[in-house]
Parts: C-alpha cells; structure tokens; sequence
C-alpha cells in the first residue's frame, strides 16, 4: 500500500512530477528529432549512430559527479542552471548541419538533459522513501511529457521542418526551469554562507564513496540491468526512427509512435506496485526488460503492417513502465537519503553508457550487413545476457534471497 503524502509535501511532489515530465520530455523530443535531422542534411548510417551516442558520452563522464552536486548544493540550484542550459541549448542545431557540428552539440545538450533528469529522479527517491506505489505514479505522470513531446516535434518537422521544431524546444525547456522553481527552498540541503566555485569542483573522497556503492549486490544488479533496460530506448532514439522514416513511414506517425510507447510506459508503472506485492523485483524487472528488447527488434518484421507495430510499441511501453519504477524502488532502498543523488548519477553513468554502444554498434552493423540484421543481431545479444544473469542469480546466487534483491530497508 502507498504511502500517505502529506499536505506539506504536496507541493514538492507537484513540482518534482512536472520537473520529471518536462526534462524528460525534451529528452525524447531530441531523440526523435537528431536522427531525422541527420539524415535530412545528408548523414550516413554509422555516422548518424555516432551523433546520436555523442549524447551520452559527456553523462557517462559526470553524471556521478551531478548526483554528488545535488546531494551537496540540493536539486533546486542545480536543477535551475541545467534547466536553463537546457533551454538555451536547442537553438543552435539548425546552424549546426554537419557531423562535427552536431557532435559537439549532442555532447553539451545529452549532459545538461541528463542532469535535468537527474534532478526530478533524485527529488522522486529522496521523497518516496523507496514506495514503488509513489515512485509508479510519479513515472506515469512524467509519460505524459514523453508522450506530447514527440508526437508535437514530429507534427512540427513534418510541416514545419528544422527552425521551428528546435524552437519548440527550446521553449518547453524554460518550462523546466519554471518547475524548478516550483520546488520549495526548504527542501534543500542546509549550507553555511554563499556557494563558491570549490562547491562544484570533484572531490576525490565523494566520488570514491559513491562508486563504492556499485560494491553493494543490490546496486550492481541494478546498475546490470539498466544498461540491458535502456537498450530498446537507445533504438527507439536512433535506428528505430531511422529504420521508419526509410521505408516511408511520416515524422508524425514516428512521432506518434514514439510518444504512444511513453503513454504506455506510463500505464505500465502504475501497475508496478500491484506486480511488486506478488512476485520478487528482480525477477520481474528481468523479465520485462528482455520482453521490451524482443519486441523492439521485431521491428523489421512488422512494421509494414501499422496494427502490429503499433501493439508492439504499446507492449513494449508497457514493459518498460513496469520495470522502471522497480528498479527505482530497489535503488532508492539500498541507500540512504544523503547518497540518492550520487546513486542516480551512478544509474544514470551506466544508463548514458548503453546509449553510446547501442547506436554505435548498430550504426557499423546496418553498414555492413543492412538495418534488418543489426536489429536481430542486438536481440540476441541482449536477450541472451538477461538469460545469463537470471542463471547466475538462480542457480549461483548473486544476489541471496528477495531480501538482498529488494534491497534491505535502509534506515533513513
């Protein structure tokens, strides 16, 4: 059963859902936004793939150390500035159309998007105390963003073209900062004077501490299973779209798909708490992530057919939605209040990584061998590492009855 919200609280919680819906939309708004706009000025296959994993190099760098900022200077500060970048940001793709352009443009804008993520996730774990209830609806709430953004810059791209769509999101990243600062300033960690510059430099004895959580069962697996987790949404945001858009389906279906997948994600996460009281976390969490990485890649095989692809986006948005919140819950269980932000950053590290080897990979084998069998290629490969983790855990015991795969209740 979930927790009873305070009315105190409500506030805080209304402007962590629309920081949530908003950072994360923009997110997806990109992803389906760079891979068209790559192939509109005239991209190739691997070169795209290294466009759109040049997003998630600058994260894998320094999410941990964001995570560190926020537990430190709190999500508000910080939320504020990367929201305002991340607003800032989108203005300059339409002069940027040619690959050194854009890379160094998706480096930048994945970090700041990321961070602003982060911000809405950390601000989610430190109020739900680990409650896959609240953790779910918070993921359904934020889906509606998912959902509205793609489906609004595929309208946009299609009749509109380049200079507007990236106004557009420019514009719904100022409503980020907007929901920042709906976040109430008590609720941020109390500081002695005005912050300086030596607050948001690295320090050795933090970010050694919040690796070390990767040391903890508990947290390794969740960390495994992101990177598996994130792979259908790493296709969704490269080869996915540009798979639909070669054999003619329109920016605004793309668009549509893309956002009915969120719709479904959200509606998926509300069930997480129900799946959660009658069968073990990491089992379930197992076996929906394998399930959204079949049905993604069953892509090549449907999608001349509009009613099967569209079942298969739905399930496999519901699948993710399931898995999400539980793998939120697990984390957010294992660590303490004061370490939420650089357990994030940690998550987020490993998340941002398979989002640099998927497109990657993909993109040098669609070269090679064509989009179809790199398709079936990371479906084998994927599915089969959940196949052996969920071996190495039944019969070898990684992780050591549901106590530990939950995530011991940490005293907050």
């Amino acid at each position: 059963m979930g927790q009873q919200i305070s009315p105190t609280k409500t506030p805080r919680l209304y402007a962590t859902y629309s920081l949530g819906l908003f950072s994360g939309g923009q997110w997806d708004m990109m992803g389906v936004i760079i891979p068209l706009f790559s192939v509109f000025v005239g991209l190739n296959p691997s070169e795209i793939g290294l466009v759109v994993a040049a997003r998630s190099a600058l994260p894998v760098l320094f999410s941990v150390h964001g995570g560190i900022l926020m537990d430190r200077l709190g999500v508000r500060l910080v939320g504020f500035w990367v929201g305002l970048a991340a607003a800032i940001l989108p203005l300059f793709y339409p002069f940027a159309g040619w690959f050194w352009g854009l890379v160094v443009l998706q480096l930048l804008s994945g970090l700041i998007t990321t961070l602003a993520m982060a911000s809405g996730q950390t601000s989610i774990n430190r109020f739900s105390k680990g409650d896959p209830a609240v953790l779910g609806r918070y993921s359904f709430v934020t889906r509606f963003g998912n959902f509205f953004g793609p489906f609004i810059i595929g309208l946009i791209w299609h009749h509109f073209g380049s200079g507007p769509t990236f106004i557009t999101i420019s514009l719904w990243g100022v409503l980020t900062v907007i929901s920042v600062l709906f976040i109430p300033s008590g609720t941020q960690p109390k500081k002695r004077g005005k912050t300086s510059c030596s607050d948001l430099l690295s320090r050795r004895k933090e970010f050694m501490r919040a690796l070390s959580l990767a040391a903890i069962p508990t947290v390794s697996f969740v960390l495994l299973l992101t990177v598996f987790r994130n792979c259908p949404g790493a296709i969704q945001a490269s080869f996915f779209v540009v798979y639909l858009n070669q054999i003619g389906i329109s920016g605004t279906i793309i668009g549509f798909l893309t956002g009915l997948a969120e719709v479904f994600v959200g509606l998926g996460s509300l069930t997480a708490g129900w799946f959660a009281a009658r069968a073990n976390a990491h089992w379930l969490v197992i076996l929906f992530v394998a399930s959204a990485i079949f049905l993604i890649c069953l892509t090549p095989l449907i999608a001349g057919v509009m009613t099967l692809l569209i079942t298969a986006t739905a399930a496999r948005g519901f699948a993710q939605g399931i898995n999400q919140p539980l793998i939120f819950s697990i984390l957010s269980r294992a660590i303490n209040d004061k370490q939420q932000g650089a357990a994030v950053g940690l998550r987020n590290t490993v998340n941002r990584f398979s989002n640099i080897i998927v497109p990657i990979v993909m993109g040098f084998m669609a070269e090679w061998w064509g989009i179809e069998v790199s398709f079936i290629i990371i479906a084998v490969l994927f599915i089969g590492a959940c196949m052996i983790v969920a071996a190495q855990i039944r019969y070898f015991g990684f992780l050591a009855g549901e106590e530990t795969c939950i995530g011991p209740k940490v005293e907050k």
